[in-house]
């Protein structure tokens, strides 16, 4: 790893842990908006768990959709490079057909 990525690393380890301490309480988390706080569909969760969950979540989500623009842009380059080697033996064709013959 880099010296700058190591420290970088370092520093966000740090702030990750000094949020989780400082976000250390529990809350209610629940997955039923329409009964929030129904024992089958909540949990008692820290505050930091919810809140770095959601930010990697927000990661992930992020992550797929630059993926998937990459993914495209990519198949459209192997077109383009695909048209232009046709177009390069084409024009190497009719170079040859336009030289004098001896």
């Amino acid at each position: 790893m880099r010296p700058l990525g190591l420290i970088a690393f370092a520093l966000l380890t740090a702030l990750a842990a000094w949020f989780a301490v400082a976000n250390r309480n529990a809350v209610l988390f629940s997955f039923d908006a329409t009964r929030p706080g129904a024992p089958g569909s909540s949990v008692e969760v820290p505050l930091f768990a919810v809140l770095l969950l959601g930010a990697l979540i927000g990661l992930i989500v992020g992550a797929l959709y630059m993926a998937a623009g990459q993914f495209r842009l990519r198949r459209a380059l192997r077109a383009e490079q695909a048209r232009a080697g046709r177009l390069q033996r084409l024009l190497s064709e009719e170079t040859l057909r336009s030289l004098p013959r001896s």
